[in-house]
């Protein structure tokens, strides 16, 4: 089952028992509660973030087997520019809200060489470089501007023979995280109060719509 199948499958049944008797022909289908979960989500997630009380933890994901390709920082195909193509991998979407400590990890499938990541053109090109220490360890760019995939680029330096790497992350939509191999049996994330609030909103919306 697709990643939020089970929990709009829920919310279907809530809603309709709820109903019950009071309408008969409802245009509501699992696809469209899927997308609504997500964006009640992140509204949730901020919302909880503002108060201070946001469960971290219990929000991120991994992805364990994130191809590395190449491709030119430049990426406009009307360009003339033909710069040097760099190692790149692509992303879902991050929950940019919370700065760093959206990514809990990046870097080798093992976990046991996490990266230094900018999400900064502007810190990567003038901090990076005066870095004193670790300078020549490898490290990521990550443009948080999506791509035409709905993705994130990601360029990966001083890195030459990666061929796969990891994130742990909160990321904005779960159900990108089906576009990859391992992940393809992931039929339930990380659940915690956050779905429980989400099933909550969108029942008591339905219902209150639909009466």
């Amino acid at each position: 089952m697709a990643m939020f199948a089970k929990l709009a499958s829920a919310i279907m049944n809530d809603v309709v028992s709820g109903l019950r008797g009071y309408h008969h022909n409802m245009s509501m289908s699992i696809e469209q509660l899927e997308d609504e979960i997500v964006e009640e989500r992140l509204q949730v997630i901020k919302e909880y973030s503002l108060k201070g009380i946001l469960p971290i933890r219990d929000l991120v994901l991994a992805i364990n087997c994130i191809d590395v390709d190449c491709k030119d920082l430049d990426r406009c195909k009307c360009s003339s520019y033909t710069g040097r193509p760099i190692a790149h991998f692509e992303i879902p979407q991050v929950v940019n809200d919370y700065g760093d400590i959206a990514i809990d990890y990046i870097g080798s499938t093992d976990r046991q060489f996490p990266f230094v990541f900018y999400t900064s053109s502007y810190v990567w090109n003038y901090y990076h470089k005066y870095r004193k220490r670790g300078k020549q360890k490898p490290f990521v760019f990550i443009d948080t501007t999506p791509n035409e995939n709905g993705m994130y680029d990601c360029f990966l330096f001083n890195a030459p023979m990666m061929k796969q790497i990891s994130i742990v992350a909160v990321f904005k939509d779960p159900r990108q995280l089906e576009n990859y191999g391992c992940c393809s049996d992931l039929a339930d994330h990380n659940f915690s109060f956050i779905d429980n609030e989400v099933k909550r909103r969108l029942i008591e919306k339905k219902v209150r719509y639909y009466r």
